[in-house]
């Protein structure tokens, strides 16, 4: 989950899988794109978008699942660096019951990590897909889908398990905190997030040999927002 709710477009793109309705927010597209540019090789911008857009509806379909099996009816959205899954009602859940829920959409992402992992480590698979002196455009595209798909939805499904508000994991340290801690739980979930999310920016910024300005950027939006909302807790 990321991120607050995005407002329908025009221009959205909207479907139903499962029973539930998923909505493409434009922003999603364009911030896909911009994360896998390649100026020289637009196919490969392409392949990135398809992969991204793939795994991030597998990991808010693990949110909406549970949220289903709950008794809810879930509306999956996908905008701008990711997206979330809402319930179209609420109703009282336990704290466990809100801990599954979060921690269903990485656990999605890592099985589509196994199985893809699985499916490469079929002899038969994996020689008709070996590099030849005369390899099909297909089988490329194809290889560089399945190398994309191992490092969104292993790299991505740990980072958002991060104690960082609003990651997965950032919202599962809240629900636990607040739990164990009830009057200061939710501002020590917010000086872990703002201590996390804040190394985070500065090493994607400045500290890495290969600075990564997107996560960077990222990592130093969600620091500012876990800053303001220490800020209005305490005054």
């Amino acid at each position: 989950m990321f991120f607050s709710s995005a407002e329908p477009t025009p221009y959205d793109l909207r479907f139903s899988l499962l029973g539930i309705p998923v909505r493409v927010h434009p922003f999603f597209w364009l911030f896909s794109a911009m994360m896998g540019w390649a100026a020289r090789d637009p196919g490969a911008t392409a392949v990135w978008v398809a992969c991204v857009f793939f795994s991030i509806l597998v990991h808010e379909f693990g949110h909406a699942l549970v949220l289903q099996a709950q008794g809810m009816s879930p509306e999956v959205v996908l905008h701008a660096f990711g997206g979330y899954a809402s319930p179209q009602y609420q109703r009282r859940t336990s704290t466990w019951q809100r801990v599954g829920m979060l921690f269903a959409g990485p656990a999605a992402g890592f099985l589509l990590y196994a199985l893809v992992r699985l499916l490469l480590s079929l002899p038969a698979f994996r020689e008709w897909i070996s590099p030849i002196e005369f390899d099909t455009q297909g089988k490329f595209r194809l290889r560089q889908a399945m190398s994309q798909l191992l490092f969104i939805n292993l790299w991505w499904g740990l980072m958002n398990l991060l104690p960082v508000y609003p990651l997965d994991g950032g919202q599962i340290t809240r629900e636990l905190l607040q739990t164990w801690f009830p009057w200061r739980g939710l501002e020590y979930s917010l000086q872990i997030s703002l201590s996390v999310s804040g190394m985070l920016a500065a090493w994607f910024l400045f500290g890495s040999s290969s600075q990564q300005p997107y996560a960077g950027i990222l990592f130093a939006s969600m620091a500012f927002e876990s800053f303001q909302a220490l800020q209005s807790r305490r005054y």
